[in-house]
């Protein structure tokens, strides 16, 4: 999912922040599709712990009601907020802090103009860098393209 890729995408991001401002929620992401009357609008968040269904209802209800109050999004529309599955990237450096101990498949630039994947057990992560067991050095999160979980399956 893209984390805004258009001016409306920035600007339900932006109401997004301000439903999930009192919890500890996270905005990780915001997708619109489809076309004027029939667009399906996606907001992903997150928490450092489990985010449960009573939190994201309540934040889905705020959205919504912001939404259509403000008349932002044009003509007919579906509005989810969840979190993001597990095959999702990890995008914000919040993430990934419940996912120590979890193997991660993780691709960054090492050096200029050298791109590497790396799998390893996640063994601690802060807002700046974050440490695989097998790597000789923490990976500055700045450089890194993707991460995600590696799934038993």
């Amino acid at each position: 999912m893209s984390t805004s890729a258009s001016p409306l995408a920035d600007r339900i991001r932006a109401l997004a922040e301000e439903a999930v401002a009192d919890t500890d929620l996270f905005v990780v992401g915001v997708e619109v599709r489809g076309f004027e009357g029939s667009r399906v609008v996606e907001v992903l968040v997150d928490s450092p712990g489990v985010a449960d269904a009573k939190a994201l209802t309540a934040v889905s209800r705020s959205l919504g009601f912001v939404l259509e109050t403000e008349d932002v999004v044009k003509g007919r529309y579906r509005l989810d907020v969840s979190t993001p599955g597990a095959d999702q990237p990890l995008v914000d450096a919040r993430q990934y802090a419940k996912h120590v101990g979890r193997p991660l498949a993780v691709t960054f630039e090492r050096a200029q103009d050298e791109v590497v994947t790396v799998q390893g057990e996640l063994v601690a992560a802060d807002s700046e860098t974050l440490t695989l067991d097998g790597e000789t050095a923490p990976i500055p999160l700045d450089a890194v393209r993707d991460a995600r979980v590696v799934l038993p399956w």
